[in-house]
């Protein structure tokens, strides 16, 4: 299974209609090609007015037919175009596997937090499995299911922990149960001694509340 994602920041100066657009767009592509497509504002982080279509797929073959749907589609075509306006910069998109854990699609998610890193050197398969273990331990303290997922596109080596949050109130909670497990800290700092970059501009936390 993968993740598929495609990232927009939205320029000032037009909110209401950017966010009209975009709302739009999202009812479009789940229209053309008949995936549960989710649009979600980064909220609380870094780059204010990032906005993120999101996806799972099977399986590769599955994205490449949403993608010539799109591309044959002069009406979705002509829309990408009239958002450029409403912008900053192009879109970037992100293909992720899915390496632990599997979505749900009957639980309602409306926040989701993404911690996000690079293998250090040398480290990929130490990086994967130690992704696993710090998923599987985080999942029993939170009693929320986390994804774990190798980049297939940006970074070489990179990985991300996904943890949706049916609402505000489980987020904190979440949160707070990983603040307060004792053992929590040690076990990070074992796991990924060494096997994850050093630099901290790679390693990111950021939070996405669900908008359509």
């Amino acid at each position: 299974m993968y993740l598929f994602s495609r990232r927009i920041r939205l320029g000032p100066g037009h909110t209401r209609k950017s966010m009209e657009w975009a709302l739009a767009q999202t009812e479009s592509v789940n229209k053309i090609t008949g995936l549960p497509v989710s649009l979600f504002m980064q909220v609380y982080s870094p780059d204010v007015g990032v906005l993120a279509w999101s996806t799972f797929v099977p399986d590769l073959a599955a994205l490449e037919a949403a993608g010539d749907k799109l591309n044959a589609d002069d009406g979705f075509a002509s829309a990408v175009d009239a958002g450029a306006d409403l912008t900053i910069g192009g879109a970037d998109d992100l293909l992720a596997q899915v390496l632990y854990g599997e979505p749900d699609p009957d639980r309602q998610i409306e926040y989701a937090t993404v911690v996000q890193t690079v293998c250090a050197t040398g480290n990929v398969g130490k990086g994967m499995e130690a992704g696993i273990e710090l998923a599987e331990r985080a999942e029993k303290i939170m009693d929320t299911p986390v994804l774990f997922l190798a980049g297939m596109t940006g970074n070489y080596g990179s990985v991300a922990w996904l943890t949706g949050h049916e609402n505000i109130q489980e987020l904190e909670a979440t949160q707070q149960a990983l603040a307060s497990d004792e053992d929590w800290a040690k076990f990070v700092d074992k796991k990924t001694d060494g096997v994850y970059t050093d630099d901290p501009s790679q390693t990111t936390q950021l939070i996405y509340r669900r908008l359509a």
